[in-house]
């Protein structure tokens, strides 16, 4: 990829759906920052008051914009809460999950913040 993206970021997709197109990829990473980020924090809340409809709502429109930015790795752990939401599972384990993805993804969003500044000026 000739945009020399951060490799922590799946690179391959990144390239195979936007190209080298700098300004779709500086949305994109925009709108994870500034839109899903801010439902995943709220998806704990609903976990936390085991408000599981929400949940389920709210991690359902979340999916994609793991994939979109990126972060396909990610995508089917995400998939992995999202069942064990619909399937009423104990609080305890969705919290932990929830955790244990936020530790994944926390790490990352420097990156995706920086990429998209970057981005931004091509």
């Amino acid at each position: 990829m000739a945009l020399n993206i951060n490799p922590v970021l799946d690179i391959n997709y990144l390239d195979q759906v936007y190209g080298d197109d700098a300004s779709i990829i500086h949305l994109i990473f925009d709108a994870f920052l500034s839109d899903s980020l801010p439902r995943w924090h709220t998806l704990k809340t609903a976990i936390d008051n085991e408000d599981l409809t929400e949940a389920a709502s709210i991690i359902h429109g979340l999916k994609p914009s793991f994939t979109m930015a990126g972060l396909t790795w990610l995508r089917p752990k995400v998939e992995d809460l999202e069942r064990a939401i619909k399937s009423n599972a104990d609080t305890s384990f969705l919290q932990e999950s929830y955790k244990y993805l936020s530790d994944q993804l926390n790490p990352v969003l420097p990156i995706l913040k920086t990429e998209s500044e970057r981005l931004a000026q091509i």
